[in-house]
C-alpha cells in the first residue's frame, strides 16, 4: 500500500511538472505620437472643420488632441487621436464636452490616413457652477446618452453617498470584499436592467487607485436613489 501511495504521488508530481504554465498575456507597448503623426492629424482636422463650417469661420477646439498609441509586441501600432469639444451647458446644472475619436492608417495614401473611428462620440459631463459659464475641469464622468440629464445631475451630486452605502454590500460579494476600503473615483453613469421591482436602474462605474473597477447598481424609486447591488473586477 505504501509503495502504491508513493507511486501515485510521484505520478501526480510528474504530471504537475509536465503541465505547461498558462501563457502570459501579450505585453502591451505604448509610445508618444511622432511629429509626422501630430502634423498629419492637425492638417486633417483643420480641413475637416473647414469643410463642416460651410464657408463660415471654423471653430477650432480649445484643447490639443490626445493620442492613445499602443500595440501588442510584434504587431502594428494602433494610433488613435481624441478631440474634446468646447465645454457647454448640456442641461440645467450640467456641463458637457463631446469627445470624438479618429484612427490613423499608416498604409493609406498620405492625404487619407486619418478617419473617424466606428465608435460614436462620447459625452463627458460634470456639475455646473451657479451663474458661471462651463469651463474645462480635470475630472469628467462618461455619460450614457440614454440616461436623462436630471438623473445624471442627481447621481453626480449623490454618488459619494451612494458609494458609501454600497460599501456595506461589498462584504457580501467575494469579488468586492477586498476592495471595500479602497478609494474610488466615479468614471461613468449608464442605464441598467430593471430589477427589484424598480423600472429604472442605473450603473455607477467607479475606478479605484489600484486600477480595479466597482459597478454599483442604483435603484430609483419615487425620485429617490438607493445603492442596490455591487459587482467588481
Amino acid at each position: 500500500m505504501r509503495a502504491l501511495t508513493i507511486a501515485l504521488l510521484l505520478t501526480a508530481a510528474g504530471h504537475a511538472m509536465a503541465a505547461k504554465p498558462a501563457p502570459a498575456p501579450p505585453r502591451i507597448e505604448q509610445r508618444a505620437p511622432t511629429e509626422e503623426e501630430r502634423n498629419s492629424f492637425d492638417i486633417y482636422f483643420h480641413q475637416k472643420m473647414v469643410a463642416e463650417s460651410h464657408g463660415a469661420r471654423p471653430v477650432m477646439p480649445l484643447f490639443a488632441p490626445a493620442f492613445d498609441i499602443e500595440r501588442q509586441r510584434g504587431k502594428p501600432w494602433q494610433v488613435i487621436a481624441r478631440v474634446d469639444s468646447a465645454p457647454r451647458h448640456s442641461a440645467v446644472d450640467l456641463c458637457r464636452q463631446i469627445r470624438s475619436s479618429f484612427i490613423f492608417d499608416a498604409k493609406a495614401p498620405k492625404d487619407s490616413r486619418w478617419s473617424e473611428t466606428a465608435q460614436e462620440p462620447t459625452w463627458h459631463v460634470w456639475l455646473a457652477q451657479p451663474n458661471t459659464i462651463c469651463s474645462a475641469v480635470q475630472h469628467t464622468v462618461l455619460m450614457d446618452q440614454a440616461v436623462r440629464p436630471e438623473d445624471v445631475v442627481a447621481l453626480l451630486r449623490q454618488h459619494a453617498e451612494l458609494l458609501s452605502r454600497a460599501r456595506l454590500l461589498f462584504a457580501g460579494n467575494s469579488r468586492c470584499i477586498r476592495q471595500r476600503a479602497l478609494p474610488f473615483t466615479l468614471r461613468a453613469i449608464a442605464p441598467a436592467a430593471p430589477a427589484a421591482g424598480a423600472p429604472v436602474m442605473f450603473s455607477l462605474v467607479f475606478e479605484s487607485d489600484r486600477d480595479t473597477v466597482a459597478r454599483v447598481a442604483v435603484r430609483r424609486h419615487r425620485g429617490e436613489y438607493a445603492a442596490w447591488n455591487v459587482d467588481c473586477d
